[in-house]
């Protein structure tokens, strides 16, 4: 129950997230964005880890580390790019 009303939360936060880099194309709303996509995907993979195949549990991890990398790089570009 509590990894739901966790999912919910964060979720509430992804949408808001996603209006405002839609509004304002910044680099740092979207690594945030990506950042909460991959603790969302860690709470979807927390709550059916145990109904889920092998298969599905190896997908849930690349998505989360995608997701988390995206993030990552999102932040480093802002802060290291040349301009």
């Amino acid at each position: 129950m509590p990894t739901i009303i966790l999912l919910v939360i964060i979720l509430i936060i992804y949408i808001v997230l996603l209006i405002v880099g839609h509004k304002n194309n910044n680099m740092k709303i979207n690594a945030i964005v990506q950042g909460v996509q991959g603790i969302l995907w860690t709470l979807i993979a927390v709550a059916n880890w145990a109904d889920s195949h092998i298969v599905i549990k190896i997908l849930y991890v690349m998505i989360i580390i995608l997701s988390f990398i995206a993030g990552i790089r999102g932040i480093f570009q802002q802060y290291f790019s040349k301009s």
